[in-house]
């Protein structure tokens, strides 16, 4: 037995239109229009199990109420974890610094990697408090890893992905925007931080 997927339906639904299809001039009916992929009904995955990465950091939990909790992370200064945040979310932002060169006589131009700068990681998450309590503790928190001037750590199962030298990064924003008409206990903060792997600079 086995679930039927309609891949048009799945497609449309994640990028906002139907992929392209042409039907041949012979059929009468759009019945052939609809592609389906089956998938095996066992789930070799139950409810609570645990991913991890090609690095072994788990990319899940289980939270404390059983539900499942994708890609927490945790803050680190100095060598200890000051704050874990499981309600959030982790873009990544890669860029790299190209020099483009013309050549006579030839169309377009000659690419070279110069460098790659720094990765940023965009995090949109909440601060929960505990028995419906204001998070002031959580709040002073990230504002101390703001502040400090020790060295801190981006870690993750996610992240991690992107931090190859070191989990060392330096936060560059951090932003506890307004909120109206909410639970005072959830309060919604953004940062951005980006990777710190040259810790040492060399004048000659």
């Amino acid at each position: 037995m086995s679930n039927i997927y309609d891949l048009q339906a799945l497609y449309k639904s994640q990028f906002g239109f139907s992929a392209y299809h042409i039907k041949p001039k012979s059929e009468e009916t759009p019945i052939e229009r609809d592609i389906f992929y089956s998938i095996p009904l066992e789930n070799p995955r139950p409810k609570g199990s645990i991913d991890y990465s090609s690095k072994n950091i788990a990319l899940n939990k289980k939270g404390l109420y059983g539900q499942d909790i994708w890609f927490p992370i945790e803050l680190w200064k100095s060598g200890r974890k000051i704050i874990e945040i499981e309600a959030c979310t982790v873009g990544v932002n890669l860029v790299k610094e190209i020099i483009r060169t013309q050549v006579s006589e030839r169309k377009g131009r000659v690419k070279e990697c110069f460098a790659i700068d720094d990765y940023k990681f965009n995090i949109k998450g909440f601060l929960i408090g505990k028995n419906r309590l204001f998070p002031e503790d959580q709040i002073q928190y990230l504002k101390d890893w703001f502040e400090t001037t020790e060295p801190i750590e981006l870690h993750g199962g996610y992240p991690e992905l992107f931090l190859d030298e070191s989990c060392r990064v330096a936060i560059t924003a951090l932003d506890f925007p307004e909120v109206q008409g909410k639970a005072v206990w959830v309060r919604p903060f953004t940062m951005t931080v980006e990777t710190d792997y040259i810790q040492d600079l060399i004048l000659k």
